[in-house]
């Protein structure tokens, strides 16, 4: 099962630019995985074809979760998610560092079914976990991953899609 992706030169250098601009432009709230602009999502048009060609397979850009510009902070989560065909993808806007994470305890055992029991680990205590992959994301790069993988971001803006089978929507 394919469950990480890179790209780079996601969006061309016009679209970076503004998108860059927009997310720079207004104001942050503290949320629950960083700073956000609050009820803002910029979706641009044509994405599904996109990452359809990215994924082969036909998926679908869910919009009211997407577009979401975020200033992570160094906090180990999962996304939510509906079925095991649902997709993250996060793109740097601003240099970025993206780390995938294992619980001590549960080494290599972390994943779709453990999210969905709801592990109630500490998530703040760096101690109980170990990286297994780390990326240096620079601006226009992005990750496509399955969101139940434990994660952090940490650096510069970002803005997150999350994306669903075809079918499933």
């Amino acid at each position: 099962m394919i469950k990480l992706l890179q790209a780079d030169n996601f969006f061309d250098p016009n679209s970076l630019e503004n998108l860059v601009s927009a997310g720079n432009s207004l104001p942050f709230i503290e949320k629950e995985y960083g700073f956000e602009i609050d009820n803002f999502n910029l979706v641009p048009p044509g994405l599904d074809p996109i990452f359809s060609r990215l994924l082969g397979e036909e998926v679908t850009v869910i919009d009211e979760l997407s577009g979401v510009f975020r200033r992570p902070v160094l906090n180990i989560h999962f996304e939510s998610f509906e079925t095991l065909h649902d997709w993250v993808f996060l793109t740097a806007l601003e240099s970025t560092t993206f780390n995938l994470y294992n619980h001590i305890q549960d080494y290599g055992k972390i994943n779709a079914r453990s999210a969905l029991d709801g592990y109630c680990w500490n998530y703040r205590n760096m101690f109980e976990w170990e990286v297994y992959t780390n990326i240096l994301l620079e601006p226009n790069q992005g990750v496509i991953f399955k969101p139940w993988l434990f994660h952090s971001a940490s650096g510069g803006l970002t803005q997150i899609y999350r994306l669903t089978k075809s079918n499933n929507k």
